[in-house]
């Protein structure tokens, strides 16, 4: 999908103007739109947003993808598609051939809060010394998942066995050693992470879009949860990340939305965690979803503009959940 040239269009709810007065140094510019809702599922679908555009970037499968590459980053790390559940572990054997089952003892997956020093894959290799890097090719497992009806996906064995003029080196098969393959993956730097799919034969698949042209994009991901004994708990959510590459967001549960002007910006601290949006802006009461009235959240994109957005529903005409719906008012400097 060349998120390049596809373009998507939204479903517009026209609501009465908002009504009141603003300073004139200080005014809120409105958009054009009053009401966005996202058109695709977020138990099916990552959608692609840009607040500049106010519109779906792209959209794609969640399963879609199964690893991402950093592409231009300060480093090397490798994450895994959260949405599909997935967990990895270091079996810290370099025998590759010799593993023909789970023997980790331990199977992990990322920080839903994007640190990339909280990934499942960890420190693949070490890279200390720039120009003379260590790669230990232990094996890792994959658990690739599961999809939304509770079918596992399956397992992997991997190594990463290198990286090298902007190309990593991996080598992965089944379990029991059938279907090997071996593949360098060239980095997008237009991308944060080059994406790729141990089911579609290729070395990357460009379902993300560049980091310029996204800010949010709403998807399901696993995060720990506490359950009913306070246990920590892992748990697939369906919520909001912001683009960490120029993205940030501050989230406000005290003032009124409708009084938030630009003036009211130095007043906030804004975060460029993952999941600063995330998925609780909805709260689940007696088998149905209800957002929460008291929630809003103040967003810088990648060009330093900002908006205030909150959310208004999370189910669409035909009263299926996972289609959200939000207001969302550009800020003046």
């Amino acid at each position: 999908m060349n998120s390049n040239k596809i373009k998507y269009s939204l479903i517009i709810i026209p609501l009465l103007l908002l009504s009141g007065c603003f300073p004139e140094d200080d005014p809120l510019v409105p958009l054009d739109i009053e009401i966005v809702e996202i058109p695709y599922s977020m138990y099916d679908t990552q959608t692609w947003f840009s607040l500049e555009k106010m519109s779906v970037i792209s959209h794609n499968v969640f399963s879609d993808w199964d690893l991402g590459f950093e592409s231009n980053g300060s480093g090397h790390h490798i994450i895994l598609n959260t949405s599909k559940f997935m967990y990895a572990g270091n079996t810290g054997s370099t025998d590759f051939n010799g593993i023909t089952s789970n023997i980790c003892d331990t199977m992990v997956y990322d920080d839903s809060s994007g640190d990339l020093n909280k990934t499942a894959i960890g420190n693949w290799a070490d890279f200390t010394d720039p120009g003379n890097p260590v790669y230990p090719k232990k094996v890792y497992i994959i658990d690739l998942g599961s999809d939304n009806n509770g079918t596992p996906y399956g397992f992997k064995k991997i190594t990463f066995d290198g990286f090298e003029n902007d190309r990593y080196s991996i080598h992965f098969s089944n379990l029991d050693g059938t279907d090997p393959n071996t593949l360098q993956i060239s980095t997008d730097p237009d991308r944060r992470f080059t994406l790729f799919s141990f089911s579609n034969g290729v070395s990357s698949v460009p379902v993300q879009p560049a980091n310029g042209e996204w800010d949010l994009c709403f998807t399901q991901y696993s995060t720990i949860l506490f359950d009913d004994n306070n246990i920590a708990t892992p748990y697939l959510v369906r919520g909001v990340y912001i683009n960490m590459i120029g993205t940030s967001a501050a989230r406000d549960t005290i003032n009124s939305f409708d009084d938030i002007t630009a003036g009211d910006i130095s007043d906030y601290t804004f975060s460029s965690v993952q999941d600063i949006i995330g998925y609780d802006w909805k709260d689940f009461e007696n088998d149905s979803y209800k957002i929460n009235p008291n929630v809003f959240y103040i967003i810088k994109d990648h060009l330093g503009e900002y908006y205030k957005l909150k959310f208004a529903g999370f189910y669409n005409n035909s009263g299926q959940r996972g289609f959200p719906s939000f207001q969302c008012f550009k800020l003046s400097k």
